[in-house]
């Protein structure tokens, strides 16, 4: 099912809910009961996607492997899906869905 899911469509889907989300957190601050489900929607997806690049990362790093030339590649993956999860995951958290 997820076979066409790659790095680079959960990069892009993932800035657009994290993007969604950092619009979205003034709003449900101001009116939480109007905007929860918008905004954990945003979150979900942008962990989601987070997460996806960490493992979808890991399992070419541990299947595949590849010389120093790709290493500035993975670090960069790493890092755009720890900076759309663990934000999300925290957010998660803190509103008790986790």
């Amino acid at each position: 099912m997820l076979k066409n899911w790659t790095i680079r469509r959960a990069t892009g889907l993932g800035m657009i809910a994290g993007l969604a989300a950092m619009v979205l957190w003034p709003a449900y601050a101001a009116y939480p009961e109007r905007i929860l489900v918008p905004f954990l929607a945003a979150l979900l997806i942008a962990a989601f996607c987070g997460m996806s690049i960490l493992m979808i990362t890991c399992a070419d790093m541990i299947l595949h492997r590849r010389g120093e030339s790709l290493r500035p590649v993975r670090a960069f993956d790493i890092i755009i899906g720890l900076a759309l999860a663990v934000p999300s995951l925290l957010q998660l958290s803190a509103l008790g869905v986790f």
